[in-house]
């Protein structure tokens, strides 16, 4: 039996052609002996927040899927996610899902799914974009390629041990 490979990290990001507009995410999975998986996916018509948080439910659903106990690190550009998922996510629900003001928590939908999806093994951090990290620059050009329609060529070089991940969006 193949050993299962270990996640090292895992790079995710959203964008949008006008916000809003088209859309489309990336991620890229990093493991520990080199190889590498890319996901991504768009969607017609969306916000740049919520592609954002799409990567980093998908690349959660990937870990789920893997059933990985070890630590790994998710890092994306987005502020937005990692304070929520981090910071604002408790509050909310303590508020029925309400902000400070009083007023519905925008994308609660994907909220209560990337809380769901969460693990402790995860180390939410954040990476500046455009700054050159090249998994972040990838998972970017994976998102912005979907956005304008274009499918970007997704690698796969993971051995056959690991559970493979559809590209598409469940709506």
């Amino acid at each position: 039996m193949a050993q299962q490979q270990l996640i090292d990290c895992i790079y995710t990001d959203g964008g949008c052609i006008h916000n809003p507009g088209p859309g489309g995410w990336g991620v890229v999975v990093q493991f520990t002996d080199g190889s590498v998986l890319e996901m991504g996916d768009h969607q017609p018509e969306t916000t740049n927040n919520r592609m954002e948080m799409q990567a980093a439910i998908q690349a959660l659903e990937y870990v789920r899927e893997c059933d990985q106990q070890e630590p790994m690190r998710l890092l994306t550009d987005s502020k937005y996610v990692i304070d929520g998922i981090t910071k604002w996510i408790k509050g909310w629900q303590k508020k029925g899902w309400k902000t400070a003001a009083g007023k519905p928590v925008l994308n609660q939908d994907l909220w209560q799914r990337l809380h769901q999806l969460n693990h402790p093994q995860i180390s939410w951090c954040h990476v500046k974009g455009h700054s050159g990290e090249p998994g972040n620059e990838r998972a970017d050009a994976i998102a912005n390629g979907f956005a304008r329609g274009q499918k970007p060529h997704l690698r796969n070089n993971q051995s056959a041990s690991m559970p493979k991940k559809s590209t598409k969006i469940k709506r």
